[in-house]
């Protein structure tokens, strides 16, 4: 009997996905509870190192460096020495912050407005913006030291 190569071709594919099938529940890792639950405000839990940079528009480019710390449960405290257009000076900072389940959110500082942020890397990381127009400045945050919740040798 002479069965076409095409024919022959489909059948091997759709042996191979069948056995693919059958066994990836055994070979492809499954997805951890608690990143498919997406974030909250407990998410943000602990000390940040952070790094500042932008501009104020009319006096010049800002940078700073410091440590932000969240309670986990919607507040934060910041020490900072910021640097704007030459002149440095201590920065302190309170607030509130909310976060949405896609890991985005927006920190309430004192003084200072809004600012949007996206959680990145766990809760390990955060990059926030200003939605000040009279400025344009950027903020990434790391973690410092271990977590709570971080889980080494699991």
């Amino acid at each position: 009997m002479n069965v076409p190569s095409a024919f022959k071709l489909s059948a091997i594919g759709f042996t191979g996905l069948l056995v693919l099938l059958t066994f990836s529940k055994h070979v492809i890792p499954k997805v951890q509870a608690h990143e498919s639950e997406g974030c909250s405000v407990a998410s943000l839990n602990g000390a940040y190192g952070s790094l500042l940079k932008g501009e104020v528009f009319g006096q010049g480019p800002i940078v700073a460096v410091g440590v932000s710390t969240f309670d986990g449960k919607g507040h934060f405290v910041a020490e900072s020495t910021v640097n704007l257009n030459g002149n440095v000076f201590p920065g302190p900072l309170t607030g509130t912050y909310t976060v949405n389940r896609d890991c985005t959110g927006i920190a309430d500082a004192v003084g200072a407005g809004l600012h949007s942020f996206v959680i990145i890397d766990g809760g390990k990381q955060m990059d926030l913006m200003d939605n000040n127009s009279a400025e344009v400045l950027t903020i990434h945050f790391t973690t410092i030291g271990l977590r709570t919740n971080d889980h080494y040798g699991d």
